[in-house]
C-alpha cells in the first residue's frame, strides 16, 4: 500500500486537496478527525484553542506519535486498499510511525505552501470548522503551536511541494496533476 501524506499550515489547501484525491477514488483519512473524534468520548468542546492543547495533552502523556499510531489501526482496519491519502501530517514523529507500518519506499510526503496572510483569509472566508480562529492573533497563536509539533521540518523534507498562492481552479489542477505524477 502507497501513502500518500499532506502536510501544510492552516488554510493552506490540504482539506482541498483531499477532496480531489477523494473525487478521483482515492480514500482519504485525516489525523484531525483522529484527534476530534478523542475529544468527542471526553465531551470536549472543538474549538481552535482546545483542539490544539488537547493535541499538545494527548502527544505529552502518550507520547508524540499517538495520533499516527491510532491512524495505522484505523487505515489497516479498514479494508484492502492500493492507496490512503493521510490528510494533516505534523511531524517527522508521524512519518516515522507510517514509514515502518507501511515500508519507507512506499510513504509520500507532500507539501502545501501558501503564505500567512493568504492562509488568514482562506479561514476568515470558512464556515465548515468549528476549530478555525477567528482573530489573527489566534491565527497566529495557533500557528506557534503547529510549529511547535514539528510540522516545518516536515514540509522542508518533502518529496512534492505544491505552492498555493492563485485560483482555485489552477490550484486543482497542481493537485490533479501531481496525483497522476505519483501514479497513486
Amino acid at each position: 500500500m502507497r501513502i500518500l501524506c499532506i502536510t501544510g499550515m492552516r488554510g493552506c489547501g490540504k482539506t482541498v486537496f483531499g477532496e480531489v484525491a477523494r473525487g478521483e477514488g482515492h480514500p482519504i483519512y485525516e489525523m484531525r478527525n483522529i484527534v476530534v473524534e478523542l475529544m468527542n468520548e471526553q465531551n470536549i468542546i472543538v474549538n481552535n484553542r482546545n483542539i490544539r492543547e488537547f493535541a499538545k495533552n494527548l502527544r505529552e502523556q502518550y507520547g508524540k506519535s499517538i495520533v499516527a499510531e491510532k491512524m495505522v489501526e484505523k487505515i489497516n482496519g479498514g479494508g484492502k486498499k492500493d492507496v490512503a491519502i493521510i490528510v494533516g501530517i505534523r511531524g517527522m514523529y508521524e512519518i516515522r510511525t507510517f514509514r515502518e507500518a507501511f515500508g519507507d519506499e512506499n510513504v509520500i510526503i507532500v507539501a502545501i505552501h501558501s503564505s500567512p496572510r493568504t492562509r488568514f483569509e482562506r479561514v476568515m472566508k470558512r464556515t465548515n470548522k468549528s476549530d478555525d480562529p477567528k482573530t489573527y492573533d489566534e491565527f497566529l497563536w495557533s500557528e506557534e503551536m503547529e510549529l511547535g509539533y514539528g510540522v516545518s521540518k516536515v514540509i522542508a523534507l518533502a518529496d512534492r511541494m505544491i505552492v498555493n498562492e492563485s485560483s482555485l481552479e489552477e490550484y486543482i489542477s497542481c493537485c490533479k496533476k501531481l496525483l497522476e505524477e505519483v501514479r497513486i
